[in-house]
């Protein structure tokens, strides 16, 4: 995609209008999205002081010391992954600070040693870091140390001036992006483009958002099987849920599957193939079902996850950060598309299964999307559409080709 032309350039500014449009005839709306950007630069301003008197940053050396904010769910993350290697090949010496919104979320994607610290939860002292980068749909660079980059990593510099133009061009959602970052989402959709996209160019990395590097095998040992009974046994993954960080207040998110169709599935699977375990993946956001041969719900750490879905004949989800981790191994993942698109999020290695009778509602009302749906069904209809034979017929497919 070019993103320099006319008609990009054109789409990006009508969706920069639609948050300003009530605006136009309306002071009270004019003035409240200034009195949040104003808000926000005295806020940041006066914390980043009141912080910098009160705590130190990292030991600076001669290496350069780059901060990475990795917000979203462990499928958000995982699509930075992409950008943090690709800077990794061109920064072999730096030492990369991750924090991350999704607990734990960088132990199942890198591994800790002293060129990748995992932060502890907390407010991130980004500012005291030589490069500071926060990544979600979009890439924005957030702090520069030029003295130190120029002294230590004076090779960085025209990375960071094509950073500093591509996301001058995005600048009106970049600069409220935890407000405006789901537009951007919108447009990525809206112009078929894969999930890491948007952060290959805004970052001036250029990477292929299709990419899928392998994993570390030190994350991927099935050793660690072992402990859940796994080791040597034929096995399905499946999850039901979404992430750990949502208040669901007992309602059951729209990218879930009916219950009553997962126990019918369970039923058929267990039928045909009496000799493979169906094992059920989750956190605090998934239901234990026990019709699940091993229930692994909130017994597995973020770190396990690798191990068990390499060792899966096959996984079973809606979309996920599950789903979006196994893409950097060799499972593959039957996926049931709900209020999410299926363009922008599936993966070509994987089974993608989507009924359309209302298609993609995804960042319409907010958060909220996740448990809401936006035309007041009391379930996702994408979802309901999706039949267990259906399901079952693909994971039947899938299963006996990779037992032949």
């Amino acid at each position: 995609m070019y993103f320099d032309d006319d008609k990009t350039r054109l789409s990006l500014k009508a969706l920069q209008m639609l948050p300003q449009m009530y605006g136009r005839d309306c002071r009270v709306v004019r003035w409240s999205f200034a009195y949040r950007r104003v808000r926000n630069r005295i806020w940041w301003h006066w914390r980043r002081r009141m912080l910098s008197c009160l705590k130190k940053g990292p030991p600076k050396d001669a290496r350069l010391h780059v901060f990475w904010h990795l917000r979203g769910g462990l499928g958000d993350c995982a699509a930075a992954r992409l950008a943090v290697l690709s800077l990794r090949e061109k920064l072999p010496e730096a030492v990369f600070y991750f924090h991350t919104d999704s607990p734990h979320a960088a132990s199942a994607l890198f591994l800790p040693d002293e060129k990748n610290v995992f932060l502890p939860a907390g407010e991130p002292l980004w500012y005291k870091y030589d490069v500071a980068f926060e990544t979600c749909q979009s890439f924005k660079t957030v702090h520069v140390n030029r003295t130190r980059v120029q002294k230590y990593a004076p090779q960085l510099l025209p990375l960071l001036e094509v950073m500093n133009q591509r996301q001058q061009k995005f600048a009106f959602f970049l600069s409220d992006n935890y407000l405006l970052e789901d537009l951007l989402g919108l447009f990525a959709v809206e112009h078929k483009l894969p999930r890491a996209a948007l952060l290959s160019y805004l970052s001036g990395l250029d990477f292929d958002p299709l990419a899928a590097p392998a994993l570390p095998d030190e994350l991927t040992d099935t050793a660690r099987l072992e402990r859940f009974g796994l080791q040597g046994k034929k096995y399905v993954t499946f999850h039901d849920g979404i992430d750990a960080t949502f208040s669901l207040h007992g309602r059951r998110p729209l990218k879930c599957w009916p219950e009553q169709n997962w126990r019918q599935f369970a039923q058929m699977f267990q039928e045909k193939y009496p000799d493979i375990l169906l094992v059920q993946l989750g956190g605090a956001n998934s239901p234990a079902y026990d019709f699940a041969d091993v229930n692994l719900v909130g017994r597995t750490q973020v770190c396990d996850l690798p191990a068990l879905l390499q060792g899966a004949l096959l996984h079973i989800d809606g979309e996920s950060g599950l789903v979006q981790l196994a893409r950097f191994l060799r499972t593959q993942s039957v996926v049931l598309f709900g209020p999410t698109d299926k363009d922008f999020f599936g993966l070509s290695k994987n089974i993608n299964l989507k009924e359309n009778p209302c298609g993609s509602c995804m960042w319409l009302l907010g958060t909220s999307w996740h448990v809401q749906c936006a035309l007041n069904y009391t379930s996702c209809r994408n979802m309901e559409s999706l039949s267990v034979s259906k399901v079952f017929e693909a994971v039947s497919a899938a299963l006996d080709k990779k037992l032949k």
